[in-house]
């Protein structure tokens, strides 16, 4: 952390050794003309810069006021026991304290980390963000980018009003062939509707005759459904098993009127190491001249080890 000289511009001294060391010459950095101007008139913050291993000259970080300051000393102290243990979940439960956070950049940047975790930590740590908090940042449109973490965290919700929104989100989108986010709420959707919600979904997207989905469309469904049949979380084995097997029926349905979808539900079928949808998948490959290279070398791959499974 460190501030700038008063009397030689864009020459800096340290303020507090995060880590490393610093050697007691002048710290020469470029900052832009905001964040100078901003040190100069709070005497309490700082800029943070970095020395990488074999680049030169220092590099501009983050500006960082008293209260992101004493977010960054957390993080350079904990850090050492998310190494020591390989603790990916103490790394997403730390930051997922910080969602709720009253700064913007430390929400932000706790959404960066916690946004990238594996679903079934995200499921973990959905209590963290209190749910008025998630449905107020969801009707932020100028956030829609950043929106798909916190659908994720309302799918965990069994409030009736949340659950209905998630429907009408899964029905508007439905009827208006809207692709953004649509992962992320076919996910919360299944999640808040266990017994109904692949049926639906089916029913709404992927055998209606009165719509054509186009490929965007399909591929964030798929997208959504793979999520579920990947990420087991609290689920024991065979309920991970029985969730795949119906995700096969849904993607069956999904093959008989969108075959050019093959090479996606090949790689799943793969990874979940299912023997399943193989007549229909050497059907396509044979008979399916639309489809694309790369689905063809899934599909092909999944054909040939299949029978292992």
């Amino acid at each position: 952390m460190a501030r700038e000289k008063i009397d030689k511009s864009y020459s800096f001294y340290p303020v507090e050794i995060l880590k490393g060391s610093v050697d007691d010459g002048e710290i020469d950095a470029f900052i832009n003309t905001t964040e100078r101007l901003m040190l100069k008139k709070n005497s309490g913050d700082v800029v943070v810069l970095r020395l990488e291993s074999g680049k030169a000259g220092w590099l501009y970080t983050t500006y960082a006021d008293a209260v992101y300051q004493e977010f960054i000393r957390a993080i350079i102290e904990q850090s050492l026991s998310w190494d020591e243990f390989r603790g990916d979940r103490k790394r997403i439960d730390f930051f997922a304290t910080y969602l709720s956070h009253r700064n913007r950049l430390i929400r932000e940047q706790a959404y960066l980390e916690v946004g990238r975790a594996p679903y079934a930590s995200i499921k973990q740590i959905a209590g963290t963000v209190p749910r008025r908090q998630i449905r107020a940042f969801l009707e932020e449109l100028q956030f829609i980018e950043w929106h798909s973490l916190y659908i994720l965290l309302l799918g965990q919700s069994r409030h009736p009003d949340d659950m209905a929104y998630i429907r009408q989100k899964i029905e508007t989108a439905a009827a208006y062939a809207l692709n953004k986010n649509l992962s992320a709420w076919v996910t919360a959707f299944i999640e808040t509707n266990p017994e109904t919600g692949l049926e639906e979904i089916e029913d709404l997207f992927f055998s209606n005759k009165h719509r054509t989905p186009n490929k965007g469309e399909l591929e964030e469904i798929w997208m959504g459904l793979s999520v579920l049949g990947s990420e087991g979380g609290s689920l024991t084995a065979p309920e991970i098993f029985e969730r795949r097997q119906r995700i096969v029926q849904s993607y069956g349905t999904l093959l008989d009127n969108h075959p050019l979808m093959a090479g996606s539900v090949a790689r799943d079928l793969t990874i979940w190491q299912l023997r399943a949808l193989v007549e229909r998948l050497t059907e396509i490959k044979e008979n399916e001249p639309a489809l694309e290279p790369d689905a063809r070398m899934a599909v092909t791959y999944y054909l040939s080890i299949s029978q292992k499974f």
